[in-house]
């Protein structure tokens, strides 16, 4: 026996299936929102509208990822409730990474690599929240 535990041990076994393609999904709708934010950045658009319509198209990517793989498992009652609770907790999360770009642009007028990297954080923190907030609210 090891001293060492094993993580298929430690780690319940719903959570590895799912944590998997959370963030296969997570990655592929970061992807679609920092594109489509630099994009709109490019185009002269301004941060705060950039960021945030970056967010509610890659917000609409995950949550069919999530209903499709991620939580695909899982039986929802209702689908509209679903997506209302999904749009509730990512309205929650948008607001919080734009305030975090948006006060970061105000208070230190960063160039768009700090910006970018500001917003990882933000979305990084988001992301640990949606997961759990997810399984418990969403797809239960």
């Amino acid at each position: 026996m090891s001293a060492t535990p094993d993580i298929d041990e430690e780690v319940p076994t719903p959570l590895r299936k799912e944590v998997g393609p959370f963030l296969a999904v997570g990655i592929f709708a970061v992807v679609v929102d920092f594109a489509l934010f630099n994009a709109l950045l490019l185009l002269g658009w301004p941060v705060w509208l950039a960021n945030g319509i970056a967010l509610v198209v890659s917000m609409s990517v995950a949550f069919v990822g999530n209903y499709k793989w991620t939580f695909a498992h899982r039986e929802i009652k209702s689908l509209w409730h679903a997506y209302g609770t999904f749009t509730a907790i990512n309205v929650v999360a948008v607001l919080f990474i734009e305030v975090v770009v948006v006060a970061a642009e105000v208070l230190w007028e960063p160039s768009g690599l700090w910006l970018n990297i500001i917003k990882a954080a933000a979305t990084a923190v988001a992301t640990v929240v949606r997961f759990f907030a997810y399984k418990r609210w969403v797809f239960f």
